[in-house]
């Protein structure tokens, strides 16, 4: 897929399709505009067609491959660097033109001269990824730093000694302090810029903090109960956060209970649409995070087609930033990589301010307070539930439980008033997107160029050498012939062997992904063995828990795989009376399934009006169902 950055549809973009260019004059909605053709003739256009069209791959690349997003290979030091960088480029980055003047204020507070600036931003629109702002490797002395380590040390004291204090002493100040100590050491002291850009670098609510005051700093930066700051237009900024669902779910073969699905939801706070959801029946984790957010950034077209949706849920594209609590699958290094990497911040709950996550508590509320009319339903707490056994009384498959919830978002809750809005969720992200007269047109997002990519980056990150089988992870052996030119291989400043970067779908470990130091692109590598099943990390853990519980903690890849069959013949046949053992046969089930769902939305559909699919051809006609077209009686 091509690495271009793709951009907004805005009123005025020019756009391509079919082999013909487009002017866009004019948004008819959320899913068309109104273009003039190179003739003057005005056509109605739609909008997932022109999605599609302005992602569609480079024939040269090789359709097996996946171009690296090249942040994974990054010092943590140069990382920061790219990020600070991107910070201060991306109010550029946007403009066809941006003036002189204000690319000379980039410059001067990047500390770089007005050339540099043009450089960086012609490289990252070029790429398209924020890692192409990273230091390149200098040649020679040029681009390191020409201050000795004591010097630093200097310049790092005097800042938190005697500027992060609330005698506020100015930058003009603390450089004679500066010189002061430099002098005592015998060091010749850095320029006064320098020290003004090492002020600059430090966080904005960290000086306040200091130099006014904790409580200043919570009043300045701090969301305000009833509004959250900076949540002033469509992907802005969104909240992210998981609950189990209160209702209990079937297998899909017995029609029996096997526990709550644990569901991860984003919101978009300005229009309080529902930007994508996870439901899973494995605990939060990092990769719930992941998959929520991708859902969420990628259009919906293809996944609701193949769910057969027929409402529209329009929602797209990069937010802006995302805030979760401070659990500990909202702070892993990839994530937050991967989130600087595609340009959007990663925000964390500050404790005992409940306001914070406001929004998507309410939307879990009421997400539940939905579930809560299911039968099987766990009610909010014991008391409400009474003598009501929901384990009796559910009939919702994991598969109909995933699309009531879609079905629900798309068709009542975008459709009815919010209260907090006085108008329906759909209505303010249009106002947003297309303006309403009183609100300014933003344009519909830019689309995700490569959905494959996207999901690839929010993937757990291992190291691993390469041998002469191949790859080893966790006692399974992975090989393709892309491996062979780097077994053996060593690091050349080390001289130890050389650890490879792999990703790893711990939904299903058939399949490691291998980034190619040399062409800087990822290679499916599937287990040495074809013949051995699909499987998911939680399942190979649990295959060698049961090994070392038999007394084999050493053991080869063969053994594991003969007790994985072997425990599923002993789900297989537990799974009429035990709810753990149908819980694990209906994961198996689920795995084929997502992959479809995931696919489909990979590649942008543009689909007619859809019809409802019916989840059971053989209820009767006189079943109740809900208004979603899930059966609520047996």
């Amino acid at each position: 897929m091509s690495t271009k950055q793709l951009v907004p549809l805005k009123i005025g973009s020019t756009v391509e399709l079919d082999g013909a260019r487009y002017l866009i004059r004019h948004f008819i909605d959320l899913a068309t505009v109104l273009a003039e053709a190179v003739d003057g003739q005005l056509v109605r256009l739609e909008v997932g067609k022109l999605l599609a069209a302005m992602r569609e791959p480079d024939a040269a690349v090789d359709p097996e491959a996946l171009e690296s997003s090249r942040f994974e290979n990054l010092s943590v030091d140069a990382w920061a660097e790219a990020q600070r960088r991107a910070s201060m480029l991306a109010p550029l980055v946007s403009m066809d033109r941006p003036s002189k003047v204000l690319v000379q204020q980039v410059g001067t507070e990047l500390g770089v001269d007005v050339v540099t600036v043009y450089r960086w931003l012609k490289r990252w629109k070029a790429s398209g990824q924020v890692s192409a702002l990273a230091p390149r490797t200098p040649s020679g002395g040029r681009g390191k730093s020409r201050l000795k380590p004591e010097a630093e040390a200097v310049l790092s004291q005097s800042i938190q000694e005697l500027f992060l204090t609330q005698q506020k002493i100015r930058p003009s100040r603390l450089m004679q302090d500066v010189r002061m100590r430099c002098r005592r050491m015998n060091l010749a002291p850095p320029n006064e810029s320098t020290l003004r850009r090492r002020i600059s670098a430090l966080s904005e609510r960290q000086v306040v903090a200091t130099r006014v005051g904790r409580k200043a700093a919570k009043d300045r930066f701090d969301a305000r109960p009833g509004r959250f700051e900076g949540a002033d237009w469509p992907n802005a900024v969104w909240q992210i956060d998981h609950t189990p669902l209160d209702v209990v779910i079937v297998d899909d073969v017995y029609r029996r209970h096997i526990g709550r699905p644990w569901l991860t939801v984003a919101i978009d706070v300005y229009s309080r649409c529902v930007t994508g959801f996870y439901l899973s029946l494995d605990k939060p984790s990092e990769v719930s995070v992941g998959m929520c957010l991708v859902h969420a950034m990628l259009n919906k077209e293809g996944w609701l087609a193949k769910m057969g949706i027929p409402a529209p849920w329009p929602t797209y594209g990069r937010p802006d930033t995302v805030h979760a609590d401070n659990g500990k699958e909202f702070h892993g290094e990839m994530l937050e990589r991967a989130a600087g990497a595609y340009g959007f911040r990663l925000e964390w709950r500050m404790v005992a301010t409940p306001h914070w996550g406001g929004h998507i508590e309410r939307l879990i509320g009421t997400a539940n307070a939905e579930i809560q009319t299911v039968p099987g339903t766990t009610f909010a707490n014991v008391a409400a539930r009474g003598k009501y056994k929901p384990h009796e009384e559910a009939i919702m498959t994991f598969a109909e439980c995933e699309r009531y919830l879609a079905e629900y978002i798309c068709g009542v809750y975008h459709q009815v008033v919010h209260s907090g809005l006085s108008r329906p969720p759909l209505k303010q992200l249009e106002a947003g997107i297309l303006g309403d007269g009183t609100t300014p047109a933003r344009g519909l997002p830019a689309p995700m160029a490569d959905p494959k990519r996207l999901r690839l980056d929010f993937m757990p990150v291992i190291k691993r050498t390469v041998q002469a089988y191949g790859i080893a992870l966790d006692g399974v052996r992975y090989y393709d012939p892309v491996l062979d030119p780097w077994v053996g291989r060593r690091d050349p400043k080390t001289a130890k062997p050389r650890s490879f970067l792999i990703r790893r779908d711990p939904r299903d470990i058939s399949v490691i992904w291998f980034l190619d130091p040399d062409t800087d692109q990822y290679y499916p590598v599937p287990y040495r063995n074809l013949s051995h099943p699909h499987m998911t990390l939680w399942e190979l853990r649990e295959v060698r828990a049961q090994l070392k519980r038999e007394g084999q903690a050493e053991v080869d890849e063969e053994m594991i795989f003969a007790t994985y069959e072997r425990l599923n013949k002993l789900k297989q046949d537990a799974q009429t009376s035990t709810v753990s053992a149908r819980m694990a046969m209906q994961k198996r089930r689920e795995r084929g399934r997502r992959k479809m769902l995931e696919d489909a939305q990979d590649g942008i559909v543009c689909r007619k009006p859809a019809q409802s699919i019916p989840l059971d051809d053989e209820w009767g006609e006189e079943e109740e169902l809900s208004p979603y077209g899930i059966k609520l009686a047996p």
